[in-house]
């Protein structure tokens, strides 16, 4: 019987641990519940001129021009 206890026991923390483990930060605040055809994530950052040259350049290359 205190055997059983122990295994009991020792499967309580364990379970206790994973479930502890489970809240990891990077989850918190995801969006559960969504909105068919209808973004709701954060709003895009606009790009700098700079990273739009680099764009185009990369973009007129992978055309072959």
């Amino acid at each position: 019987m205190w055997h059983k206890t122990r295994v009991l026991t020792l499967l309580a923390v364990v379970g206790a641990a994973l479930a502890l483990a489970a809240c990891d930060e990077d989850e918190q605040g995801r969006i559960l519940r969504y909105e068919k055809g209808t973004y709701l994530g954060k709003p895009d950052t606009a790009l700098s001129e700079e990273q739009l040259d680099e764009l185009r350049l990369r973009a007129k290359q992978q055309a072959g021009e």
